[in-house]
């Protein structure tokens, strides 16, 4: 009886130290880990205590009750889709997803997406770590001086630009805040070519995005973006990204050509990755000039707002 009692309250101080919004527990059978997440959170990511060279991490979607396993090869390297899946016997009930993955000698824990310091618990094999964000810029030479265009979106926001001669584009994509941001090409979330920077580890990833209806975009079965640079502050996240102008997806990728006019739009949040905001974003005209600098303010954004609402009511 006294045992019985010792694991329900050992199980209640996992359940207590960690985040309130996620619960994750594992065990371990012969070869195999068993993972237990509850979560009120759509994404939950994990990482591995101990990795160096070689890092993996799990972005767990409870709505879609999948995985995805990513990987990192060298310390600047960023992480890119496993070609290989090894979790199997996905289970999920409400807010809970169970899967069985193989022991890798490695002990998971919650990667939190917010910017806070670590903190560890360690019972019985169990950890809950909150990623360290430390106050050291994280940069790869990141620079935007040759940039011949620009454009200002408020005072958080700002794209940068410039054409190749090869029929390429290259975007500076400029936060004023440490946080992940994603940009559409194009209005709203069905049917929209998108891209998302994260940061991981105090470095950027950037992947590539096709969003098919209000919720998190699937990614884009063809990578056409290329991460030039980037500089990660604690005030600001910075990313150089170069794409054809026209990438010959033309199902998930939008054409971009000089002097057109698009309506573009922008997330972002407090997390370091994406995340679920609901219909929080703003969407802006961006023109493709070949030189010159523009600035919206957001009374200019609102009031584009309420020219449609007096059209349509």
């Amino acid at each position: 009886m006294f045992q019985i009692n010792t694991s329900i309250f050992i199980l209640l101080i996992v359940l207590i130290t960690v985040n309130a919004e996620i619960a994750f527990t594992y065990t371990k059978n012969n070869h195999e880990l068993h993972y237990n997440i509850i979560s009120n959170e759509d994404l939950v990511v994990l990482a591995f205590s101990g990795q160096q060279d070689f890092r993996e991490y799990l972005f767990c979607r409870l709505k879609e009750c999948q995985c995805e396993e990513r990987f990192v090869q060298g310390a600047r390297s960023h992480p890119k889709l496993s070609e290989q899946q090894l979790i199997s016997n996905y289970f999920c009930q409400k807010n809970q997803m169970n899967f069985i993955r193989p022991d890798t000698g490695f002990q998971p824990y919650v990667w939190k997406n917010t910017q806070g310091k670590e903190q560890s618990k360690h019972i019985e094999q169990q950890s809950r770590i909150v990623q360290e964000v430390t106050s050291t810029a994280s940069t790869t030479t990141y620079t935007d001086t040759d940039m011949t265009a620009s454009l200002s979106v408020g005072s958080i926001f700002q794209v940068k630009w410039k054409f190749n001669t090869d029929d390429t584009i290259e975007m500076c994509f400029i936060l004023n805040q440490k946080s992940w941001i994603g940009v559409g090409f194009g209005r709203g979330m069905k049917n929209v070519d998108m891209l998302t920077i994260n940061i991981i580890d105090n470095q950027a990833e950037v992947i590539d995005l096709w969003s098919v209806e209000d919720d998190t975009p699937p990614t884009d079965t063809q990578q056409d973006l290329e991460l030039i640079s980037y500089s990660i502050a604690d005030n600001s996240v910075k990313a150089r990204i170069k794409r054809k102008l026209n990438t010959g997806d033309s199902s998930q990728d939008v054409v971009l050509a000089k002097g057109t006019s698009y309506t573009w739009s922008y997330a972002t949040s407090s997390a370091l990755v994406m995340e679920d905001h609901g219909h929080e974003f703003q969407e802006f005209t961006i023109t493709l000039v070949e030189n010159g600098d523009t600035v919206i303010s957001y009374s200019e954004i609102l009031m584009v707002f309420v020219v449609i609402f007096n059209l349509i009511f």
